[in-house]
């Protein structure tokens, strides 16, 4: 978006951005990038980066969709040579290497950002905007904690939290009933297990992609540790990547986001997490994921527990323990025209995550590229 539009027009570019910057480029091993206080948890429990490019500058940006166009050459696939014990345990499995964006590791889009900076095509300030200012349908800047910037145009890339508690945080009455809604995620189970921690270049770089009875598409990851800290255990995730149920944003007295993703409130979604627990406890139970079998847990749960369950039991079991990724979006898909501007206001846009009209069937970092360079295509023909 800021490279685009830096290339395509004179105006000064001011970018709002409180996150810090990465600098750890090359190195492959995302979980140990994690470990560096790159994180902020919110009270409703949604994970989000906080750096300079978002989760892209941080996490290990698998591609289970196609490589976008315009960032040809900034992704590959995995090899044999990047894998440990998790990742050839699911490839024995029926999972295929998947793609990543890499930079001796992994892409940076911070690094995109701080060339622009540096180049003075670009400025940064460390805030984060609060409001929009709307003067009679007309954005005449934002806000940041009561210091005003006037801006001629406005573009918010805050991310689909963020993005629609600005907007209720703004004057914009005409949209209230519009903003937040249609929240989407991935909902998601987690197996963790003992195993001996062989080191890989990355740390999740095998996928395996299944479609139930339903036509709920799965995706199962494998990860080759917890955490940095925690090597002593893999995991092997399921996520439901077409979910029907959605939730919304909203926000508290202090004007911050609190997400409600609305997991499972659609009974087929409920069935599909279902099909997709007991696909991972077979899994489990067929692969050589652990030797262990007695460690074997399913969001804390034994997997011998879940084996004696019902499907209504686990349809139970699945809702109370069912959470999500960091892949938030769609929160703010009515609150725009087709060209990413706000409806209602000629000169603010938005151009992330919460425009998207569901949450993406693969994993998100591609689609959100996309629809951003699309969008800024056509703040770039409205500024000329």
């Amino acid at each position: 978006m800021v490279s685009y539009l830096a290339s395509h027009t004179d105006r000064p570019i001011l970018v709002l951005e409180p996150g810090l910057y990465s600098h750890d480029d090359d190195e492959s091993r995302f979980l140990d990038v994690l470990d560096h206080g790159l994180l902020s948890t919110s009270s409703d429990g949604y994970v989000q980066a906080k750096a300079v490019g978002g989760g892209s500058a941080i996490n290990g940006m698998l591609l289970t969709g196609d490589e976008p166009e315009h960032l040809h050459g900034l992704s590959r696939m995995a090899t044999a040579d990047d894998i440990g014990p998790v990742g050839q345990s699911l490839l024995d499995q029926g999972g295929r290497f998947s793609r990543m964006w890499w930079n001796g590791g992994r892409w940076n889009p911070g690094r995109a950002l701080r060339h622009l900076i540096e180049e003075r095509r670009v400025t940064m300030l460390p805030r984060s905007a609060t409001e929009v200012l709307n003067l009679n349908g007309r954005v005449a800047g934002v806000d940041c904690t009561d210091e005003p910037l006037s801006a001629a145009t406005v573009v918010l890339c805050a991310g689909a939290l963020a993005t629609p508690a600005i907007l209720l945080n703004s004057d914009i009455a005409d949209l209230t009933n519009s903003i937040g809604i249609g929240l989407q995620n991935h909902p998601t189970l987690t197996a963790t297990f003992s195993h001996q921690y062989a080191e890989s270049f990355f740390d999740a770089a095998v996928v395996k992609e299944w479609t139930t009875e339903n036509k709920g598409l799965m995706l199962n990851i494998g990860y080759e540790r917890v955490s940095a800290s925690d090597v002593n255990h893999g995991m092997l995730t399921v996520s439901l990547m077409n979910p029907v149920s959605r939730g919304r944003v909203t926000v508290n007295a202090a004007g911050e986001p609190i997400a409600d993703f609305g997991y499972l409130t659609d009974e087929s979604d409920v069935r599909n997490m279902v099909h997709g627990v007991k696909d991972l406890m077979r899994l489990l139970k067929e692969g050589s994921f652990s030797s262990d079998t007695d460690s074997i847990r399913i969001e804390g749960t034994p997997v011998s527990q879940l084996e004696n369950l019902s499907f209504d039991g686990l349809g139970k079991w699945v809702k109370a323990n069912v959470h999500g990724v960091s892949h938030a979006s769609s929160s703010c898909a009515d609150v725009v025209d087709l060209l990413g501007r706000v409806k209602g206001l000629e000169n603010c846009w938005i151009a992330d995550a919460s425009v998207l009209p569901t949450v993406p069937s693969c994993t998100p970092a591609a689609p959100v590229t996309m629809e951003a360079l699309r969008i800024a295509r056509n703040i770039g023909e409205s500024l000329s």
